[in-house]
């Protein structure tokens, strides 16, 4: 049979002083006491254990005998057992899930770096185009230019084969009057260069 006895906790502000910094500082604190009575007949120097009266009743039965905690004690490793059993699937888990996470985290750097990739390409495909397109701007530039200056010389060479043509009728054919038709002749020719260079003028 277990001997309860039963008392009451009771606690009551204690105050020390301490010197702290060359300062005499007070410092309060808690002091617990379990008053006992004459009755309980406990001896000095006796060693005890103070259960609260709230677990007591899963120790003890009305009449103050310890309960047969046997039941207990298997329910105990049952739960135990459960528990180990649980902490080893949850360790599994935590395995796969830690290997899951390590091939994602792999698989999400080489998408990353695979986008970096593409993004530096695109970048580089996009300067290369500008290049290209400022290239076949400039080309066109130079092909309008040496086209201009073709049909410019057809022209005057059509408008000169023109003249010589003019020239060819109005030549007279008796040999008389040579200083006249040397006269004519420069006369036609400076009028046709000046015709000509005129052209040129205007079209530029």
């Amino acid at each position: 049979m277990v001997k309860l006895v039963k008392s009451a906790v009771k606690c009551y502000k204690k105050k020390t002083k301490k010197n702290v910094g060359g300062q005499k500082k007070t410092y309060e604190y808690n002091q617990y006491l379990v008053p006992l009575k004459r009755s309980d007949k406990l001896d000095c120097s006796m060693e005890v254990f103070i259960i609260p009266q709230s677990d007591l009743k899963d120790l003890v039965d009305e009449e103050g005998e310890l309960k047969d905690i046997s039941a207990q004690k298997s329910e105990y490793k049952k739960h135990l057992a459960q528990y180990e059993t649980e902490l080893a699937d949850l360790e599994w888990k935590h395995n796969q899930l830690s290997k899951t996470y390590k091939g994602l985290f792999n698989k999400y750097n080489k998408a990353r770096r695979k986008q970096q990739d593409l993004e530096e390409r695109v970048k580089k495909l996009e300067s290369d185009r500008t290049k290209l397109i400022e290239a076949l701007k400039k080309e066109r530039a130079d092909k309008k230019i040496v086209q201009k200056g073709s049909f410019r010389g057809q022209v005057s060479s059509q408008e000169l084969a023109a003249e010589q043509n003019k020239i060819k009728e109005n030549t007279p054919t008796s040999s008389v009057k040579d200083d006249k038709k040397d006269k004519e002749d420069t006369d036609l020719w400076t009028s046709l260069k000046s015709r000509l260079t005129k052209k040129e003028q205007e079209e530029e």
